[in-house]
């Protein structure tokens, strides 16, 4: 949703390509299709264009300034 920020934040913009290879079709499923499949070995296609804008925002958001804070945060907590 945010593309425009890839600019300013190249980290934000190598989370949204590697979401988007790792998230590519192999057999006409997607990473996400299991991921909110009611049955993960069988995804039947519950996934909306809207849930993978979200996964796909929520992925970029990672690479965002605040959303690396969070990373590190729970990288130390793991640490502990």
């Amino acid at each position: 949703m945010s593309q425009y920020r890839f600019d300013q934040n190249p980290i934000e913009e190598s989370f949204a390509i590697e979401w988007e290879k790792e998230n590519s079709s192999r057999d006409g499923r997607s990473v996400l299709d299991y991921l909110l499949a009611e049955y993960c070995n069988c995804p039947r296609g519950e996934v909306t264009d809207r849930d993978r804008q979200v996964a796909a925002t929520a992925i970029q958001w990672l690479g965002s300034h605040v959303g690396q804070s969070f990373l590190e945060n729970v990288g130390n907590k793991i640490k502990k």
